[in-house]
């Protein structure tokens, strides 16, 4: 049986995790534009984008790490575990060392001779480049402890951990603002450096602490490496595709319009991670439960999850981003005071690709699951690199930079179609149709309705800050209740009124 009681625990751990850490985020990131300025800020987050050009062979492989704890766990096997965990964690070293030789040859001649910036700014971006550099080395050898962590759903350790890091980071803000003798972002790219060596060793050292087979044996089976890295490579062109359109996208944007239209693409997807994290908590929580009612052949219990989470990382964002959808310009300005221009038009088109995009998560964590990723990578993940070759021809013709996101939006609606095609293709007992009918059927009605009674709502309720919180409220409420009535059907309706009956019952008896 599916453990839905620790599933909801964990979200809810994730969650109190996410307001906090969210919140600092935000207020961080506008102080950080203001103190680096438009141009600095978007040449760290360019030159950051290079080196993590490198990492698509590390997204492969921490795909396979994963899934292969977290089956472990699922199967009770703790020898195997062990060999897992060890086999992983050597790859990973291999890797970071593969990995360290390009950024350090290919990386540093690209942003050398390639990159748009100022030549005053050289010794900046190289110092900014070796950092990240760094960190990328520190973040490729941690896969395997956080996959440890995931597979065992031992999420209120990542909220105790991400809370220290907020208020380190927040820290961190105050000293940049107070900083006059070190260049800014140099100084911004140390301290951030310097934060994340602290966090992920005490994610290390609890790992060694709790988990038994983290602690480090040579694995001398040759087939344990075998099965990791077949499984992995055909995630390659995944991560390339995540690539393609994260940081290939970015050097173009850069290279045709320079660094502040980079800054605005920035901000973009701060505020697309922010409200992502709506549903990356819920999905955190949910995929090690995918994995382990595979590991048992429970396949109708992880076809039902896969529909569950499709359709409420959806309702999720309906009830939350929609309105903010409305009053974008609003949101920025209260937010960042200095707005890189064009930052409304990207930042409505990525989000609105947000909710599209989070339905068909659960259904590429069902397929992983099986372990059959081979046809998921090479027909979406080919598909998924065409947004980077059309763009270029785009700017190349002199159309504007918001092309970029539009061909993106685009390649998202193609991606959830065959996405879930395919993992109809790799498990026999998952039907299409009703998939569609009880999840994209629930949720266009669900988000249709939505979209029309906010438009009508921010068309009469404008003004300052505290009607805008009215605006907001009122939007949220009404939201949730078009979700409650034509979003959940009846069996989960039930369980809500039921969940929350028996909350007030339990406060009247304390």
């Amino acid at each position: 049986m599916v453990e839905k009681k620790r599933i909801a625990i964990n979200t809810l751990m994730l969650y109190f995790r996410m307001v906090l850490v969210l919140g600092i985020a935000l207020y961080m990131s506008r102080i950080v534009l203001k103190v680096l300025g438009a141009a600095d800020y978007g040449l760290y987050n360019v030159v950051g984008g290079v080196v993590s050009m490198f990492s698509f062979l590390n997204g492969s492989l921490s795909g396979g790490t994963s899934r292969f704890i977290t089956y472990d766990i699922g199967t009770g096997d703790e020898e195997r575990l062990r060999e897992t965990f060890n086999t992983a964690f050597i790859s990973h070293l291999i890797l970071a060392a593969i990995i360290l030789l390009l950024t350090e040859t290919i990386g540093l001649w690209f942003v050398n001779t390639k990159l748009v910036f100022d030549s005053s700014r050289r010794l900046a971006v190289n110092v900014v480049y070796q950092f990240s550099v760094l960190t990328l080395m520190l973040q490729l050898t941690q896969v395997p402890f956080s996959a440890d962590i995931i597979a065992h759903e031992k999420m209120n350790i990542y909220a105790y951990v991400s809370i220290v890091e907020v208020f380190l980071k927040l820290g961190m803000t105050f000293l940049l603002r107070l900083n006059k003798s070190i260049d800014n972002l140099i100084f911004y790219s140390a301290s951030l450096f310097t934060i994340q060596l602290m966090i992920l060793s005490t994610y290390r050292l609890y790992c060694r602490k709790h988990f038994k087979e983290s602690k480090f044996l040579f694995c001398k089976d040759k087939s344990r490496y075998k099965e990791i890295f077949s499984f992995s490579g055909w995630d390659v062109i995944g991560s390339l595709c995540v690539l393609a359109q994260g940081q290939g996208l970015n050097i173009l944007l850069n290279m045709f319009f320079g660094p502040v239209v980079n800054a605005a693409r920035a901000v973009t997807y701060q505020l697309e991670a922010a409200f992502s994290q709506l549903t990356s908590n819920f999905m955190t929580a949910v995929n090690p439960q995918i994995v382990k009612s595979f590991a048992v052949q429970k396949y109708d219990e992880m076809i039902d999850l896969i529909k569950d989470a499709s359709k409420f990382g959806f309702f999720l964002l309906a009830v939350f981003l929609i309105p903010v959808l409305y009053k974008i310009d609003y949101v920025l300005q209260l937010w960042l005071k200095e707005v890189p221009e064009q930052t409304n038009v990207f930042a409505r088109i990525i989000l609105t690709m947000l909710m599209i995009r989070v339905i068909a998560r659960p259904v590429i964590n069902g397929t992983h699951a099986t372990g059959h990723i081979k046809r998921l990578n090479l027909i979406a993940g080919v598909v998924g690199l065409l947004p980077l070759p059309v763009t270029y021809v785009l700017f190349k013709l002199n159309f504007p930079p918001v092309c970029a996101f539009i061909t993106l939006f685009c390649w998202g609606i193609i991606a959830n179609i065959l996405e879930t095609i395919i993992f109809k293709l790799e498990m026999k007992e998952f039907s299409i149709w009703k998939y569609f009918v009880a999840v994209y059927v629930r949720c266009i009605l669900v988000g249709a309705v939505v979209f029309a009674l906010d438009y009508f709502i921010s068309k009469y309720i404008n003004g300052n800050f505290f009607v805008f919180v009215l605006y907001y409220g009122l939007s949220v409420l009404i939201n949730a209740a078009i979700v409650f009535i034509l979003g959940l059907d009846k069996k989960n309706q039930k369980k809500l009124i039921n969940f929350v009956k028996g909350k007030l019952h339990a406060k009247k008896d304390s």
